[in-house]
């Protein structure tokens, strides 16, 4: 659990601050934002599409070997962008980030913890873990954001990034499991076409999927969008005497939200395991709202300048 969870601090963390690149991308190559935004869409979108490929990877050869191998591509990918001078590279890289982080993401782990855990302690185990990538959002992005301020380059921040990013490799070696029994031993593999066919025929998998599209689009534009939208604005602060800078006030903006995030999934987890997993996703989904409604209406200041992120991944894997 514990290694996961480092694994998604490092991955989430590092890929969550890719909203402070936005204005240096767009700047030094001399392009609109749309560039860099369509990178990252397109990770984002491989991601989910690679998953339930990667969690059949992961069923049959091992879940450490498949996270090790996503945390690779991801590194790989990480120095790609570092290197990118032009929007084919840059592309590319953010491509090559999202196969990794399906791999070393959240399926493939959450589904190794949820095996080991037992079905009492199994939702908090979970949200143990999924607070993990939110410490790496409260951790990893405003350390990018000081990293940003000091070199100016996002070059050398992405480099720097993508070194940290290396141990997300030899910390999949705590995610080994016994091997399962062979097929002929009394139990049948199912491949990925048919755990597809199979979710397709439940009311509750497309639900869950939209549901979760809604969540993934939140989170992405927030963590795209906001620091560059705070760093247009000139929004500084001053903080016990030391200013923070607009670019600086953007990652720490983003870093909030994961440090209230992890609170909020130990909490909803614990929760999980006394009230009906829907009905919580529901009151989260309709809480969200509310926040985004008033970020939207309050003026914008050094203050109200953050949303928070309610996270649900942690319910979804042992719920009928």
């Amino acid at each position: 659990m514990l290694c996961g969870a480092v694994i998604l601090t490092i991955g989430i963390g590092a890929r969550q601050s890719f909203g402070i690149f936005q204005k240096p991308i767009a700047a030094e190559l001399g392009v609109g934002r749309e560039l860099w935004s369509f990178a990252n869409a397109l990770s984002m979108l491989l991601m989910g599409v690679f998953s339930p490929f990667v969690g059949n990877i992961a069923d049959r050869f091992g879940t450490a070997r498949t996270v090790a191998v996503g945390g690779l591509v991801y590194v790989a990918g990480m120095f790609t962008i570092a290197a990118a001078t032009e929007g084919m590279m840059l592309t590319a890289g953010s491509i090559l980030v999202g196969v990794g982080m399906s791999a070393a993401g959240f399926g493939p782990i959450l589904g190794a913890i949820s095996r080991k855990t037992p079905e009492y302690r199994r939702s908090i185990a979970l949200g143990v873990a999924t607070a993990g990538g939110s410490f790496g959002q409260f951790a990893v992005v405003p350390f990018a954001s000081l990293l940003q301020h000091r070199f100016d380059s996002w070059h050398v921040t992405m480099a720097i990034l993508g070194i940290v990013s290396v141990l997300m490799v030899p910390l999949a070696l705590g995610l080994r499991e016994s091997r399962r029994p062979a097929a002929g031993a009394g139990t049948l593999r199912q491949g990925t076409g048919a755990a597809l066919r199979e979710a397709s025929r439940l009311p509750g998998f497309w639900l869950l999927t939209i549901g979760f599209f809604v969540c993934g689009f939140h989170i992405t534009f927030v963590g795209l969008h906001l620091p560059p939208y705070i760093a247009d604005k000139a929004i500084g602060m001053n903080f016990l005497g030391t200013p923070i800078s607009p670019l600086e006030l953007g990652g720490w903006a983003i870093g909030l939200v994961g440090l209230f995030n992890i609170a909020g999934s130990i909490l909803w987890s614990s929760l999980g395991a006394t009230y009906q997993r829907k009905n919580l996703l529901t009151l989260l989904y309709l809480l969200r709202s509310f926040v985004f409604l008033a970020f939207i209406l309050v003026p914008v200041s050094a203050v109200a300048g953050g949303c928070n992120r309610l996270n649900s991944s942690s319910f979804i894997l042992d719920d009928p």
